[in-house]
């Protein structure tokens, strides 16, 4: 069974054929002698034109193509409702040769209105057509679908396209499909990795090799530079050993980028003294994990300067070549006034960031968990959202977050509540989140107005695909039956980090934590730290210190390789164009109370399928 409810069509198991944006149909054979004369002449990427010879046609299955022209041309501009109303009216409703082709040129336009599974419609009847079997389509299609795989990060699904298309593409196309292949692969995590280590795909064992070389975090850059030499020594053959990934060239070379001076500041001695504590446990033991190359460190308490100003003063004093810190967000919110020359990552940020050389934040942000969550839904095809969340003013903020990032992505939230932390008050939210509570208010009055006592089952809402839930584990359990005993156990809940502030106890069953699914990074889920004590969010925390101190060493792969990526303690790190460092955390859910990989569980279902 689907995480998702049952009635959507999860888009990675559906066989999709794409093709990107380009130029005309491929072949105009199928064409009569004269349309393919009229479309070799004139200017067929501009829009008008197309349009005119259209309607200079003497029927519409002779205006398709030119249909089909003026569509791309929109596209090219992204004017996508425009370009999907002409395909819709005049392409991919006739049985011409252009079908095929509008079909292809719909799906890219559903991605850009981000309308899923418009796509896997359109991109099913297009596989099943005969020109989908002819060679150049079908690499066309297989370079199309691992763009779309890509832009919903089902990276696994990209990773065997673009091996397959090794296979098959000529020698000219084969270094831009390589550089697309080594970003899928470092997109995966380490667990979609260990997937994907059991497929038969020639070649595909090599690269998984490469990239878990430079997983290996408690390596320097140089070790992990040696080990690829001798994995490409005894590779000789293999396409990344020959075309070695950019991150390694430049790797090679970061060691004398490294900084031999580096500040932390942090608050050390009031409130914020523990979280600072797990925050400096982490980045020593990144520090302490190989002691060959080791820069000198000075810890500057923040909280014992009159003012923040002078605290960064006394970083730079110190000759740091990379600051760390602060913690504190009215600190943060300080530098972009006193950042100059020495790369500062702060490990906070405001809800605006000023863009300033050499300031980076990275942070436990859980915009970077909502977006995780909101883009591994919308992968198995869920898009209408509601939110439940408890009162505590926490609950509300994170509530107001999701429902700020949904905006963003023009994801539909149905509604939204707040529930007091009661039998009542939980039966009542959930009565009125999936409408149940109309539902009875209808009965009633069929009742009045019969003047019978009719039989009838309240009904949940069936436009509802899943419940975004803020609050603890002990609070969830109450909800998850709550959402089964109203008819609505094949809604999902997922839920906000705040879920897993501890493991299940003995007395917890199982059926009423499953099917919850939430982000967790990959320290708090690694087995060796299952045995610690530590509160979870100690964990986080110590994730956080341990990876801030590796990107302080790899700033430079970061800032010469745009693709770059780092699968870390906290998930898989990327730095955007705005300086701020995002993370890719896990996506987890219980099953028989054990926690695991909620992708494991899908890759489950598709072996069963």
């Amino acid at each position: 069974m689907s995480l998702f409810r049952s009635r959507i069509i999860p888009l990675s198991i559906v066989t999709l054929s794409l093709i990107g944006c380009g130029a005309m149909e491929t072949s105009t054979s199928n064409q009569s002698p004269v349309i393919a004369q009229q479309m070799q002449q004139g200017d067929l990427l501009d829009y008008e034109f197309a349009m005119a010879q259209a309607k200079q046609q003497s029927s519409p299955e002779q205006s398709a193509p030119f249909y089909l022209a003026a569509a791309k041309a929109l596209v090219r501009d992204e004017q996508y409702l425009q370009a999907r109303m002409i395909l819709e009216a005049h392409v991919i409703n006739l049985d011409t040769p252009s079908k095929f082709g509008g079909l292809l040129e719909l799906s890219t336009v559903a991605i850009a209105l981000e309308v899923p599974m418009l796509a896997v419609q359109v991109l099913s009847q297009a596989g099943q057509m005969p020109i989908a079997q002819r060679p150049e389509n079908n690499i066309k299609l297989l370079q199309h679908h691992a763009a779309v795989m890509s832009s919903l990060d089902s990276w696994p699904s990209a990773v065997r396209d673009y091996m397959q298309l090794t296979l098959m593409l000529p020698v000219e196309q084969q270094e831009a499909n390589r550089q697309q292949l080594w970003l899928a692969i470092q997109n995966l995590t380490d667990n979609e990795v260990s997937y994907l280590e059991s497929s038969p795909i020639p070649l595909l064992d090599g690269w998984l090799q490469v990239s878990k070389i430079l997983r290996e975090q408690a390596q320097t850059v140089d070790q992990q530079v040696q080990a690829f030499h001798i994995w490409q020594a005894q590779n000789p053959g293999h396409p990344a050993s020959m075309n070695p990934p950019l991150d390694f060239q430049i790797m090679a070379s970061l060691e004398q980028h490294m900084p031999t001076t580096v500040a932390i500041m942090l608050p050390m001695s009031k409130e914020l003294k523990t979280a600072s504590d797990a925050i400096l446990d982490g980045i020593l033991q990144q520090y302490y994990s190989n002691t060959s190359v080791q820069p000198d460190l000075h810890i500057i308490d923040t909280d014992s300067f009159t003012t923040f100003n002078e605290a960064y003063q006394a970083a730079l004093a110190s000759g740091a070549e990379t600051i760390l810190g602060p913690l504190r967000k009215q600190n943060v919110a300080q530098l972009p006034n006193l950042v100059t020359d020495v790369p500062t990552i702060a490990l906070n940020q405001l809800e605006s960031n000023t863009i300033v050389a050499n300031l980076y934040h990275f942070s436990l942000n859980v915009r970077d968990d909502i977006r995780e969550l909101m883009t591994f839904a919308k992968k198995e095809g869920a898009q209408n959202s509601a939110v439940l969340s408890m009162q505590p003013t926490w609950a509300l903020r994170k509530s107001d977050q999701f429902r700020e990032i949904a905006n963003e992505l023009n994801i539909p939230v149905l509604n939204a509540i707040s529930y007091e932390n009661t039998p009542t008050g939980r039966a009542s939210a959930v009565k009125q989140l999936l409408q149940v509570d109309e539902s009875e208010a209808r009965i009633r009055q069929i009742r009045q107005w019969t003047k019978q006592n009719i039989e009838s089952t309240p009904r949940a809402r069936q436009d509802l695909d899943y419940v975004y839930y803020v609050g603890k584990l002990g609070d969830a359990k109450q909800i998850r039956p709550l959402l089964n005993f109203y008819f609505a156990e094949d809604i999902p809940l997922l839920a906000s980090q705040t879920i897993h502030d501890k493991a299940p106890n003995s007395t917890t069953k199982s059926e009423d934590i499953e099917r919850i699914i939430f982000t967790e990074l990959p320290a708090v889920l690694d087995t060796s730290s299952k045995s610690s004590n530590t509160p979870f969010v100690l964990q986080r925390l110590t994730a956080l210190g341990n990876d801030s101190y590796l990107l302080a060493k790899r700033l430079a792969l970061f800032t010469n390789v745009k693709s770059a990526r780092v699968s870390a303690r906290t998930g898989i790190i990327t730095l955007d164009d705005d300086g701020i460092f995002n993370r890719r955390p896990n996506i987890v859910t219980y099953k028989q109370g054990e926690l695991i990989d909620a992708k494991e569980s899908y890759f489950a279902q598709k072996k069963e399928l």
